[in-house]
């Protein structure tokens, strides 16, 4: 049966509009498999901010080496960048939303979303491998609990948890920092609370192990997660001790370096590595 000159006009007109409305780009992720295809147009990249999370900074120096040997390549990925987020969670949850096709995240943040994302790995010509550190800040009312949930922390007894979540824990790390044995295997009598400042990327893994450290002793842990620089900057403002901070985990070694040049922490120890990847929405 012919179709009126009006019904084909109005079929016409719902398809452009269905069109239109389709969000730009919702499905080049699922055509993204290397990392060259980071530099096709049209592909909707984001980044954490690199004066807020050590991620962004460590997305940028991945470009910069690249520009090195392949400046088309890098300044192609550069001007498809589309946002700068707060810290690695805000980007991973934009990639959950489809609002990016992809994005430089750590392989443990995209280790929490297999069911969403699928993983780029950055080529070792031009990778980079991010390391964090640790310290426990000045000022603590608990400073021997604050050292031992830190010595708890890096010992080989949660190296498989570290590992589950797509962490590289340093093997020599819990002998590195000196702590009398009475205080890592003491008990606490009487109820204590410890503040721990994370960087973001330990959301899932630090819930997960301050739970099991909450089961074997009588010490409440509150973390707190933000970019790492963010939280440098309140703990430099007076957010130690009673008044914020028992403990920093930061994704970028330099503000705890900082803070323990400055005499705001001390016990600082590179504790882990992780990996950076581009997570790209599947298909």
């Amino acid at each position: 049966m012919r179709k009126s000159l009006l019904e084909v006009t109005v079929l016409l007109f719902l398809l452009i509009l269905g069109s239109a409305c389709q969000e730009p780009g919702s499905q080049m992720g699922s055509h993204l498999t290397r990392f060259d295809d980071l530099a096709g147009k049209g592909v909707r990249i984001g980044i954490v901010d690199p004066d807020l999370g050590p991620a962004g900074r460590y997305a940028v120096a991945v470009l910069e080496k690249l520009k090195l040997s392949d400046a088309t390549a890098a300044a192609a990925i550069n001007n498809n960048i589309v946002t700068s987020e707060s810290h690695v969670r805000a980007l991973l949850d934009k990639l959950r939303r489809r609002e990016v096709d992809a994005g430089f995240i750590y392989r443990s943040d995209a280790q929490t979303a297999t069911e969403s994302l699928n993983v780029i790995e950055i080529p070792t010509s031009f990778s980079v491998s991010p390391e964090y550190a640790l310290a426990r800040i000045q000022g603590s009312l608990y400073p021997d609990e604050a050292l031992d949930f830190i010595v708890w922390l890096m010992a080989p007894a949660q190296r498989e948890t570290w590992v589950k979540y797509g962490f590289n824990p340093l093997s020599a790390s819990a002998s590195a920092v000196k702590v009398p044995p009475a205080v890592v295997s003491a008990k606490t009598a009487s109820k204590v609370n410890l503040t721990v400042f994370a960087a973001a990327v330990f959301y899932d893994i630090l819930r997960d192990l301050a739970q099991k450290y909450m089961s074997l002793n009588h010490i409440e842990i509150a973390c707190e997660f933000a970019g790492s620089g963010k939280l440098y900057q309140k703990i430099e403002q007076g957010a130690q001790g009673r008044y914020g901070a028992d403990i920093f985990l930061s994704a970028a070694p330099r503000y705890v370096i900082e803070l323990v040049d400055s005499g705001l922490a001390d016990h600082r120890q590179i504790f882990m590595r992780n990996d950076l990847v581009v997570g790209v929405i599947k298909p």
